[in-house]
């Protein structure tokens, strides 16, 4: 389904900013039971989107009225919300050529299966060939100039079904599609994201769930050597949750405990 400012089509103009050069901010938000997961995180983010490209005049009561209208008839889908600069009449990519009304387009599709195990039992991953351009304007957003993760998925086999990105320092920065947190003794580590990457839904949703549970969380900067400095991994985002790390390249992590609890608490939290 498509709902492109509140009517349901399947086509948008080819003149629309998102379309003509990634002008455009997106959502991917995981529905349950007809309530979208994180619905204010994933709007704070897409307001942080839109200032950060000073996309103006965005009507949020209008979004949400949408957002309600795309899952009228919906329990659990994937929502993708797209919010672009607006269609224009001049060419070009100069902002000033384009004061319009944002276009918001929603899609809904089904939820993805993947294979049981790799949450607990985990998956292997290695470091992408593609590194991140750093852009500390863009970076922490989530805006639709994908490239580099787009190029890094030509890497992605059954083997290892997703990836870690560095930066051009070899600074971890995330996955393909996820972040990343790591775990020493009682500590959780997660990289530092100041000049790529995004700052993740789900990352900010568990690191509040640590916090309520009493779990020490540092940022910091982890480089592609320090994996061996730590005894466990994991992925998420907001629709696979988590995904353990069972090795990283040919270092291999231990079964953690306190990933399982983690898994436990946000799936809890979830379904409840």
């Amino acid at each position: 389904m498509n709902l492109v400012n509140g009517k349901f089509s399947s086509s948008i103009s080819i003149f629309d900013r998102g379309f003509l050069y990634g002008d455009s901010i997106f959502e991917t938000i995981l529905v349950i039971n007809n309530k979208p997961n994180n619905l204010e995180l994933h709007l704070k983010r897409l307001k942080k989107g839109c200032d950060a490209l000073k996309i103006k005049n965005l009507d949020h009561n209008l979004l949400q009225k949408y957002i309600k209208k795309s899952l009228s008839n919906i329990n659990n889908c994937i929502l993708n919300i797209t919010i672009t600069r607006g269609t224009v009449k001049k060419r070009g990519y100069n902002i000033a050529l384009a004061n319009l009304k944002p276009n918001i387009i929603l899609t809904t599709s089904t939820i993805p299966r993947y294979p049981r195990d790799y949450q607990e039992k985990g998956v292997k991953t290695k470091f992408s060939n593609t590194m991140l351009n750093c852009n500390q304007k863009l970076s922490k957003i989530k805006h639709s100039n994908r490239l580099d993760h787009i190029m890094a998925t030509d890497e992605i086999t059954k083997k290892f079904p997703e990836l870690i990105l560095c930066d051009q320092k070899n600074n971890i920065i995330e996955g393909i599609s996820s972040n990343i947190f790591f775990i020493k003794k009682d500590t959780l580590y997660t990289p530092v994201i100041n000049d790529s990457g995004v700052e993740g839904v789900m990352k900010c949703y568990i690191l509040k769930l640590l916090k309520k549970n009493k779990y020490k969380v540092k940022h910091k900067k982890i480089k592609k050597n320090d994996i061996k400095d730590y005894d466990g991994a994991f992925f998420c985002n907001s629709v696979r949750l988590i995904w353990n790390i069972k090795s990283i390249n040919d270092h291999k992590y231990s079964n953690s405990e306190i990933i399982k609890e983690i898994i436990r608490l946000l799936k809890n939290d979830i379904y409840k």
